[in-house]
């Protein structure tokens, strides 16, 4: 990840007054447009990819600075306003129940436009399974939307919460990062001491040991779990049978973590897995999730002594785009609605002219081309339509 800046994303509760969320819709519209034209489908998903830009675009639009609804109202605002706009990108999902429609979603806009909705399905389920088992950072995913273009071109945008520390945090998965190594674009949030990190490039090997252990008998794999618990718990004698002396093995994550939300064997996912054949296929299967990833990366660090990277990796302050319109818990000013709608209004008389202009830059090269073919001086095209 190569993204910098914080912002701490506190849980707040409330809502948005209806008078501010509609402004939200029409000004995220707007500049998604404008965007487009500029930049392209593509380019524009790729800029929301980047959790810096995405605060910054919340900021811009008048949500809280630095809040968790920092996602979930911008990214509703974007599904509601690009619903009504024809420029080739959609959003997909959201908080709570609406996360859950994201496969019906995606076979509407499968019907619509010419993509791979299949691919866009999986995908959308791969990166679930990515921050919530292959990731374990105390934070529980309760937010998933995916914005996609009508060129195939996807994002994936989504956000957990930790219950006891009251805190949210945003994850950022863009298509073209491996997304079984450093899938991430960016982690918005207060960085943690310690996460299960299982795709970091540091714990490559231990993927692959992973692998090779889900292909084995799945009692050998329930013995080396029962090997790992008791190495937890410091028995001497085991550690005296695998010929070594006897540490004490201590680990801040399993300590801080692992004991309120024990880790557990999970046979029949492990059936299920055997005939994976990458870590990708491996997170997908039915059953297998976190409790099972985490015993999987004990036995692997513990009986195989293959590293796995337990440092959080969340590392992201654009508030300063917050003072283009204020913010809506008033900070660092109020939201002007007069000013707000000055905004509008303006924005939207430059998104007509470029509308106009890439209506007379269409028959300018339709005239240019008609003269080509009568083989007129193409000084014969009038500069401006009749």
């Amino acid at each position: 990840m190569s993204v910098s800046g914080i912002a701490d994303l506190p849980l707040h509760t409330g809502h948005v007054p209806p008078w501010l969320y509609s402004r939200m819709v029409k000004l995220s519209g707007l500049v998604v447009e404008l965007l487009v034209d500029e930049h392209g489908i593509r380019e524009t998903i790729r800029l929301f990819s980047n959790p810096t830009f995405f605060q910054a675009f919340n900021n811009i639009i008048g949500m809280d600075w630095d809040s968790s609804g920092s996602t979930t109202i911008t990214t509703a605002a974007l599904k509601d306003s690009l619903s009504k706009r024809d420029v080739g990108i959609r959003v997909v999902g959201g908080k709570g129940v609406y996360a859950l429609n994201v496969p019906i979603e995606i076979e509407e806009l499968g019907k619509q436009w010419d993509v791979d909705a299949e691919l866009l399905k999986t995908m959308s389920r791969l990166s679930a399974k990515i921050d919530n088992t292959a990731l374990q950072d105390g934070y529980r995913l309760y937010h998933h939307a995916m914005i996609i273009g009508s060129d195939g071109t996807w994002t994936v945008i989504q956000q957990g919460l930790n219950e006891k520390n009251r805190y949210a945090r945003r994850y950022h998965i863009w298509m073209e990062n491996d997304l079984l190594n450093e899938p991430h674009t960016g982690i918005m949030g207060i960085k943690g001491e310690h996460a299960l990190n299982m795709v970091s490039r540091i714990s490559g090997e231990a993927r692959e040991t992973i692998l090779d252990l889900v292909h084995q008998d799945t009692n050998k794999v329930v013995r080396d779990w029962a090997l790992v618990k008791a190495m937890i718990k410091g028995n001497a004698s085991i550690l005296t049978y695998l010929g070594k002396e006897a540490p004490r093995y201590y680990n801040p994550y399993v300590s801080g973590i692992f004991r309120p939300y024990t880790a557990s064997i999970n046979e029949e996912a492990i059936r299920r897995a055997r005939d994976a054949n990458d870590f990708r296929e491996l997170l997908l299967t039915r059953g297998f999730g976190p409790s099972t990833m985490l015993a999987l990366a004990l036995i692997a660090e513990l009986v195989y002594r293959d590293r796995v990277d337990w440092e959080d990796p969340a590392n992201i302050d654009p508030r300063r785009y917050a003072f283009a319109l204020g913010g809506k818990d008033g900070s660092p000013y109020p939201v002007n609605k007069e000013v707000y709608d000055a905004v509008i209004d303006v924005i939207q008389a430059i998104v007509d002219r470029a509308r106009q202009d890439r209506g007379l830059t269409i028959y300018l090269k339709h005239l240019a081309n008609v003269a080509k073919q009568l083989n007129l001086p193409t000084d014969l095209v009038h500069p401006t339509p009749p």
